[in-house]
């Protein structure tokens, strides 16, 4: 400790700490601000010597951090709070405990402080408040869109059945085509119903359901490839997790591969693996042209761009609404498009069914099994 300064031992301490005294005007000045401090606040000790908050930040931050100090050197309480400051060119949020020292007379004349920078917290905070408001929204456009969606879709099914009467089959494949046109008709009907359900029940407590991962997965490509030019092969397992966030997501993954595949028949691979801290992941690749730099970058976190897709970037809000994380890559070894998101769940097992013993689910096809054959 160094004679002069009764407080550098301080410096040897790797949190921020201060102390203040009260001064002849009745005031909380500076009477040390120890090395990790500065670190933190880029500014050298003798800014901070025998001064105010106030005197030191010269804006409405210092003033309310001085505000503080006169609380606790009046109360003589211990107080923590949060507030803002610019502190190495930026203003951060900062909390901080103060507590008092009193003399032998019982008056308070010091203030210990220790401050921690929540910074971080704050925005994590914010941006989960942000995702679970746009998770709501996004449910709330998808519900009134699945609900509008329903009439011409009906519709869609009585043009079906008006052209099949009376119709005269040369062969030529045209009733083939109604009958094409009439299934997935009838598919979509039974997608906007569960979308329509979930939004119906979306504030409930447990929203996790069973689900089938090939059977999911066969219902998307039956209405994006009804044709079945592309190659579908999918881990076969059940599943117990948000069934209509997979299943957004799902579907947008697999359309943008569709859309943007760059070949008539297309190989898709998609596999499933239970994390063990209580997430899933999903992994989609394929061997068609891969994405986009734009794209790339928006599902690897950075802000949205037009180039980088509406859906891409929907799928990755729902995934990380719900504490998932996604990523994209492009294969080094085919140049398809690799991506890989996770979300809360497991794979079931048979307790998860009433009165059946625990053993793992499989469902769909067998391993390796394509859902759809290349024509």
């Amino acid at each position: 400790m160094s004679d002069t300064d009764p407080f550098s031992h301080l410096d040897h301490i790797a949190t921020p700490l201060f102390v203040l005294e009260i001064d002849g005007r009745g005031l909380p000045v500076y009477r040390a601000f120890n090395a990790c401090a500065r670190a933190i606040s880029g500014r050298p000790l003798a800014d901070y010597l025998g001064r105010t908050a106030a005197e030191v930040y010269d804006t409405a931050y210092g003033r309310t951090a001085l505000a503080r100090h006169c609380q606790v050197a009046e109360s003589g309480e211990a107080l923590t709070y949060e507030l803002q400051l610019p502190l190495a060119g930026e203003v951060r949020k900062v909390r901080t405990t103060l507590s008092p020292e009193r003399d032998v007379r019982g008056r308070v004349a010091r203030l210990y402080g220790t401050s921690l920078d929540v910074t971080e917290q704050a925005r994590a905070r914010e941006a989960q408040v942000s995702y679970h408001t746009a998770a709501s929204e996004m449910e709330q456009f998808v519900a009134m869109a699945a609900h509008d969606l329903r009439a011409p879709m009906r519709n869609v099914t009585m043009l079906a059945e008006v052209l099949k009467e009376d119709f005269v089959d040369h062969g030529d494949g045209k009733l083939a085509m109604i009958d094409m046109m009439d299934g997935i008709a009838d598919k979509t009907m039974k997608l906007i119903d569960d979308i329509l359900s979930h939004a119906q029940s979306v504030d409930a407590e447990k929203t996790e359901a069973l689900c089938d991962l090939s059977e999911m997965t066969c219902l998307i490509c039956d209405i994006l490839d009804p044709a079945e030019r592309h190659h579908v092969t999918v881990t076969p397992s059940t599943l117990m997790t948000d069934k209509t966030a997979l299943h957004i997501a799902l579907r947008n993954l697999i359309e943008n591969a569709v859309k943007h595949a760059g070949r008539a028949a297309m190989m898709l691979d998609i596999s499933v693996a239970e994390r063990p801290d209580g997430m899933i992941a999903i992994t989609l690749e394929d061997n068609g042209k891969g994405f986009s730099e734009a794209a790339l970058r928006l599902m690897n976190g950075s802000s949205f761009r037009v180039d980088g897709g509406y859906g891409l970037f929907g799928v990755r809000r729902i995934i990380q609404a719900r504490g998932g994380t996604i990523t994209a890559r492009n294969s080094e070894t085919t140049g398809g498009a690799m991506i890989s998101f996770s979300l809360p769940g497991r794979v079931a097992t048979q307790g998860d069914l009433p009165g059946a013993p625990r053993a793992p689910l499989a469902g769909g096809p067998a391993s390796g099994a394509p859902l759809h054959h290349p024509a």
